[in-house]
């Protein structure tokens, strides 16, 4: 899965304004799912698509401020 595949589908699953943390769990539960067993390889991948996430859909989040 793409990163851009990856962040429409967690932005699908979500309903209204989450926190951030919200996010981040929901985008490390779809890299569990897809088969991904390393910490390191997931925290490596976890970085860079939270914040595509924020920057795609800044509405989502509820916390903040951001200025990314």
């Amino acid at each position: 899965m793409t990163q851009k595949e990856l962040i429409d589908k967690v932005h699908g699953e979500l309903s209204g304004r989450v926190p951030f943390a919200e996010v981040v769990h929901r985008i490390a539960k779809t890299f569990v799912q897809e088969g991904e067993t390393n910490f390191r390889t997931l925290f490596a991948r976890l970085e860079p698509a939270s914040s595509a996430y924020v920057y795609a859909y800044l509405d989502d989040v509820s916390d903040g401020p951001w200025d990314i």
